[in-house]
């Protein structure tokens, strides 16, 4: 059952109104196989998200004016916090799904040496890679703001949080 987090404006990092979709163990039965990323991908791919990648999460607060992110964790497990300096810490671990809308700030705290993850983009977008500027804060939450509502969860397709959560 997904969880749902909204996680508020922390200057300079927008955030979103749209609420973080989190699906604890959903892609259990995808992992320990040799071919377990590109299961993963490939599951994605099948749900409009593509651009995909593997790898971890960056270890500094950082965030997407132009598209989401799915990301998925496919081994071992992380703290990750979501909203920029002070805000709350979450815990990722294998199996785990969370989908960050656009202008929600992710940084990894700490991490298992095993951590490993799997990302894509609605309709493969090339992110942007944006670390918190104050100077430029009111085009960048303008951007964010005209980022549009996938097509489909990445998760549930057309029965998934994003579906049934995400107003435009």
């Amino acid at each position: 059952m997904a969880k749902y987090f909204t996680i508020q404006e922390n200057k300079p990092f927008p955030n979103s109104t749209l609420t973080v979709i989190y699906y604890p163990e959903i892609i259990a039965d995808k992992l320990n196989r040799e071919d377990t990323s590109q299961k993963v991908l490939s599951f994605f791919e099948q749900n409009g998200y593509t651009n995909g990648w593997v790898g971890s999460i960056y270890t500094y607060h950082h965030f997407h004016s132009n598209t989401h992110e799915v990301l998925a964790c496919i081994s071992g497990d992380a703290e990750v916090q979501l909203g920029g300096p002070n805000a709350e810490i979450y815990s990722f671990k294998a199996g785990d799904v969370v989908l960050l809308p656009a202008g929600v700030a992710h940084k990894l705290i700490t991490a298992s040496k095993d951590f490993q993850i799997v990302g894509a983009y609605p309709d493969g977008k090339e992110p942007d890679m944006q670390r918190g500027d104050l100077e430029h804060y009111s085009e960048i939450k303008e951007r964010i703001r005209q980022v549009s509502k996938p097509k489909y969860d990445p998760v549930k397709h057309l029965e998934g949080g994003v579906i049934k959560n995400w107003k435009e």
